[in-house]
């Protein structure tokens, strides 16, 4: 009896450890609507009283699903944790908080309709700032194959774009925002991809 109480202890714990470190995960990343989260979170919420359930059912069938829930729960948070880390990088700022989590956005000329997808862009070439673009080419390196052009400031790389030199840009929102080329050019660009980059958290 001792023994299978440490066991359901040692499982719960990890079990529980997995889900609130995915949980930590989709909250300083903020990719998902807080409503999936609150779901996500009662449905494990559900499946860890089913959990205690099984481990305190007589029923050897019972309580052996109950370990196989366990396990299942546990593996499927621990590939969660593992995708969102490659793409992200998120575990390493758990404590340190050195990085924040930037919206950033793909443009393309409106007019080149091919391009509306990041599928569209591989083999091409897109443009981004210098001064974040490891980050940004490793998030990249998770979604497309495109090669990188890299520029000093907003407007340089604005320009590539307008001059044909890339047939696209990556660009945090903020930077989009200050560009200082004229509205009328920018309102010819269309975003086709938005996703959260690392960046390096200025204190």
């Amino acid at each position: 009896m001792l023994k299978k109480f440490i066991l359901n202890a040692i499982l719960i714990n990890i079990c529980l450890f997995s889900y609130i470190t995915l949980l930590v995960g989709f909250i300083t990343i903020k990719n998902i609507p807080t409503f999936l989260i609150i779901l996500i979170s009662i449905i494990f919420l559900i499946s860890l009283i089913i959990i205690v359930y099984c481990y305190l059912n007589k029923h050897n069938l019972i309580y052996n699903m109950g370990i196989v829930l366990t396990i299942i729960i546990t593996i499927t948070c621990l590939f969660n944790i593992n995708n969102l880390n490659n793409t992200y990088s998120y575990l390493e700022n758990i404590y340190s908080k050195k990085y924040k989590y930037d919206t950033y956005e793909v443009y393309v000329h409106k007019s080149t309709t091919t391009y509306n997808n990041l599928t569209k862009l591989e083999g091409k070439k897109i443009g981004m700032l210098s001064k974040n673009s490891l980050n940004v080419k490793k998030y990249l390196n998770n979604v497309s194959n495109i090669e990188y052009m890299t520029y000093d400031t907003s407007d340089e790389l604005l320009n590539a774009l307008k001059n044909y030199e890339v047939q696209s840009i990556i660009i945090s929102d903020e930077d989009y925002q200050n560009l200082n080329n004229d509205d009328k050019y920018k309102s010819k660009l269309t975003s086709i991809y938005e996703g959260k980059i690392k960046t390096l958290n200025n204190f």
